[in-house]
């Protein structure tokens, strides 16, 4: 039961970190919701490096309702990182950027050995 308790906290507090988008007012006091959304808005392969099970499904989840195409969700094989990092294919920087402010991360250019045509996201923490 600890452990349950435990792992969904520690989800919880991920997913609380998803930045909500943001919103402005214009001189009339209407609130504007700015178009966050670039031109090209590749898919977004999720990646979980902590030890919470199912946190890339429940990131999914959340990027999902916000507008984002996810096409693939698992475990990261890869390097350990410090941090959640976005990797991405040069033509999809702007993505990279607008997907790093609703989830704290930092952006990185995509290796040669990652997808070359969709973000990735790996979760550290």
């Amino acid at each position: 039961m600890f452990l349950t308790v435990g792992v969904l906290l520690g989800g919880g507090l991920l997913l609380a970190q998803l930045r909500p988008p943001t919103t402005q007012t214009n001189s009339s006091g209407d609130q504007i919701t700015p178009s966050a959304k670039p031109t090209i808005r590749p898919s977004v392969n999720v990646f979980n490096a902590t030890p919470t099970s199912g946190l890339a499904r429940q990131v999914s989840e959340v990027l999902v309702t916000r507008g984002w195409e996810i096409s693939q969700v698992g475990n990261w094989s890869g390097p350990t990182m410090k941090q959640t990092t976005i990797f991405y294919p040069t033509e999809f920087a702007q993505a990279a950027d607008a997907l790093a402010g609703e989830t704290s991360a930092v952006v990185e250019p995509a290796t040669t050995e990652m997808s070359q045509n969709s973000l990735t996201l790996v979760l550290m923490k």
